[in-house]
């Protein structure tokens, strides 16, 4: 963020700021608390920011008003104040994975002309929730909807990314492990060292495992806890994604579930210690 700065802490009278200046200058002051400490000094921010003390001091004060910090009246220092956890706990509370993915899963089948979806896990199946239907020719669509065992399924072994081998066991030991076609995988060892190599990865791949001449990759989507919420996939026939292609969508695929999983709030800490 841009700001003009003061001439010194030591300079003359300050101008009067314009609105823009000001609200410029409150916002460059609470953004001097993204760092670790709890409390700040005013002196300290406005050496940080270039600005005069006279200044600085004042929109403290004013940021107090509004709830935005709060003083400590033992030593005089600011912290974070009610009204940030306030519109921060808004906006955890308005994100929608469904919304949030929406415009990045159309933007990648459209840079990268494939079909992509978003799916979730309920149970032992990944179901989707979002389909964008890719612009190249012979489209193997996913309805919405649609059910698909997490051991076939590229946004099916995404979800389970973060289960440990004792953990995959446990959850799929009463699973029927059916084929779907000849590539599918149809016992509980071979799933278990399979999620090894996706695990190491940070992407899944199903090679014809649920449907014959169709591969897919998938990437997890995480919350603001670090939990797998969903996954992005990208689909297409055999013929066009070979083992170069496979990549360069699986890297894709993870560029928007890692996007998305910011938009959720992964990444920005315990910041809410819940």
């Amino acid at each position: 963020m841009s700001y003009a700065t003061d001439a010194g802490p030591d300079a003359g009278p300050v101008p009067r700021e314009s609105g823009t200046q000001a609200l410029d200058r409150a916002l460059s002051v609470l953004l001097a608390f993204r760092g670790p400490e709890a409390e700040r000094k005013v002196s300290d921010v406005s050496r940080e920011l270039g600005l005069h003390k006279s200044t600085a001091s004042r929109l403290f004060r004013a940021l107090a008003d509004a709830g935005f910090l709060h003083r400590n009246e033992e030593n005089g220092n600011y912290r974070l104040g009610v009204t940030v956890f306030e519109l921060g706990a808004r906006y955890l509370a308005g994100l929608d994975l469904h919304t949030l993915a929406r415009p990045l899963v159309h933007r990648l089948a459209e840079e990268e002309g494939e079909s992509v979806n978003l799916s979730v896990r309920e149970g032992l199946d990944a179901i989707s929730l979002h389909v964008v239907q890719g612009t190249r020719n012979l489209q193997l669509v996913s309805r919405l909807g649609r059910r698909i065992p997490l051991w076939c399924s590229a946004a099916g072994k995404a979800l389970l990314i973060d289960f440990d081998d004792a953990a995959l066991r446990a959850m799929l030991a009463t699973a029927p492990f059916t084929a779907l076609t000849a590539n599918t995988i149809t016992d509980l060892d071979t799933f278990v060292n399979r999620m090894a190599t996706v695990r190491q990865q940070g992407w899944a791949l199903n090679d014809q495992e649920s449907e014959e001449g169709l591969r897919v990759v998938a990437a997890p989507v995480r919350d603001r806890h670090g939990r797998v919420t969903g996954a992005i996939s990208v689909s297409g026939p055999i013929f066009r994604l070979d083992e170069a292609r496979v990549a360069e969508l699986a890297a894709a695929a993870r560029r928007t579930a890692d996007e998305l999983s910011r938009q959720l709030g992964h990444g920005l800490g315990n910041v809410w210690g819940d």
